[in-house]
């Protein structure tokens, strides 16, 4: 009795494994690559177009699917490229590939399950213009998986100086001449204070006659 109870209970084990397995391999593959896409992009950099000197800045950040016990890596590349694709979906890799055109700018690592970091380029030139590629490295599994995203950025160059026109004085002439007009007054008060100076002397030497007029008629009234 008790051997058949024992091999009943063998019978069932096989049977409830048996079912798992088949279970486990009947799993539709659209349900691993929902567990697989769990990890996306929550920020993306975008097409932008700046005009020579200006600054710019692009914002990636990336969320794992794992736990925070995984180490992720984000990095920027630059690739010289013309603007010839129109997708503009994020796509996932187990390569790292990159051309020979590509620069790697920086690259940033965290211990977690999220990663951001944002590029900044301080007066940017014509030569600036080309695809930046935002990269994050996956290492939740055994084997990292690269995700991508691209933005486009086109530099337009700077604004030519506004023509002078003829005979118009710029604001320097124009402060010298009102200086030099400041300084005129003080010069004509010069000069007038000068003359004013030079109508008092024949002023004093028309008194002095005076003075010997009244002098010599006192004189003759006392004779």
């Amino acid at each position: 009795m008790g051997g058949a109870f024992v091999g009943l209970t063998l019978a069932l084990c096989h049977s409830v494994g048996l079912y798992l397995q088949l279970a486990a391999s009947s799993r539709p593959p659209q349900w691993e690559n929902q567990i697989a896409g769990n990890a996306f992009f929550t920020e993306t950099p975008h097409d932008m177009t700046a005009r020579a000197g200006e600054d710019v800045e692009m914002a990636c950040s990336f969320r794992g699917s794992g736990l925070p016990s995984y180490s992720l890596e984000i990095q920027w590349w630059y690739i010289r490229t013309h603007k010839d694709w129109t997708d503009k979906e994020s796509w996932a890799t187990n390569e790292e590939e990159a051309g020979k055109d590509a620069t790697k700018i920086s690259v940033v690592k965290v211990v977690g399950s999220n990663i951001s970091h944002k590029l900044r380029l301080s007066r940017v030139k014509p030569a600036d213009e080309g695809t930046y590629e935002c990269r994050v490295i996956d290492f939740s599994d055994s084997k990292p998986r690269h995700h991508k995203v691209k933005a486009y950025l086109r530099v337009e160059p700077e604004e030519p100086p506004e023509p002078r026109r003829r005979g118009s004085p710029t604001r320097g002439h124009l402060q010298d001449t009102q200086l030099l007009g400041g300084q005129l007054p003080d010069q004509g008060k010069l000069s007038g204070a000068h003359l004013h100076h030079q109508q008092h002397h024949p002023h004093h030497k028309a008194g002095g006659k005076e003075l010997k007029k009244r002098s010599v008629d006192d004189v003759s009234c006392a004779l």
